[in-house]
């Protein structure tokens, strides 16, 4: 389990738009403390889970953070373009926090397992694909993955852990329109979930391009050598 995985789960419990928390109060929340760099560098701050990974801890909760060092302090501020873990967001009114915590890290882990696995296995999602980035942050939000299709087209990559939401529309739609005003030309969208409920099919089929893609866990058990 990460040690940031508490940052979230504390963040997720607040509904204030701000939230505030001290270098001292953070060195308390994150097992082990903080690291020197996050008390001296903005760099470390950056809301940017590709450069620093550890940010994926408080965007996940729909935040973006900004250090003030003069104070020792840090301001988390929600913003909505960013899209809170679904899963988190699910169980945070009536987990307790260490609950909530093993849910945000179980959630987080099965994303990034999902994402490796596209990753390694595009031509499985659609013949042609080729990876153009991964988590590349825009000014509406982190995208997944962005690759380019066997026509040359640019693919965003959206993906789910567990079933996909309502919200996972809207998020693909402002992805589509910020990238067609940024680049001249719409790009084709992919969304990856567990499953699609009826109204997550119907809002899907506004968006030209949109292609729903189900993913499947599946158990292996072997037999290991005492």
């Amino acid at each position: 389990m990460s040690r940031y995985a508490q940052l979230t789960s504390v963040l997720l419990s607040n509904p204030a738009a701000q939230v505030i928390l001290t270098f001292d109060e953070l060195d308390r929340i994150v097992p082990g403390g903080l690291p020197a760099s996050a008390k001296q560098y903005p760099a470390w701050w950056a809301n940017n889970a590709s450069s620093q990974p550890h940010a994926k801890y408080w965007l996940d909760a729909g935040r973006r953070a900004t250090p003030n060092f003069k104070a020792g302090r840090a301001v988390f501020t929600l913003d909505e373009s960013i899209e809170t873990g679904e899963l988190a967001a699910a169980v945070v009114d009536e987990s307790t926090p260490q609950v909530l915590t093993e849910y945000v890290e179980s959630s987080l882990s099965l994303e990034r397992d999902l994402e490796d696995q596209i990753v390694s296995h595009l031509d499985v999602l659609e013949p042609g694909l080729t990876l153009v980035s991964r988590q590349e942050t825009s000014d509406v939000g982190r995208l997944d993955l962005l690759a380019r299709d066997a026509d040359g087209r640019m693919v965003i990559i959206e993906l789910k852990a567990g079933e996909a939401k309502d919200s996972s529309i809207g998020q693909i739609a402002r992805y589509i329109g910020w990238y067609a005003q940024k680049e001249g030309q719409p790009p084709r969208a992919i969304l990856v979930a567990s499953g699609f409920s009826e109204p997550v099919r119907w809002a899907a089929k506004a968006i030209p391009g949109l292609k729903l893609v189900t993913y499947r866990v599946q158990f292996v058990f072997e037999a290991a050598t005492v």
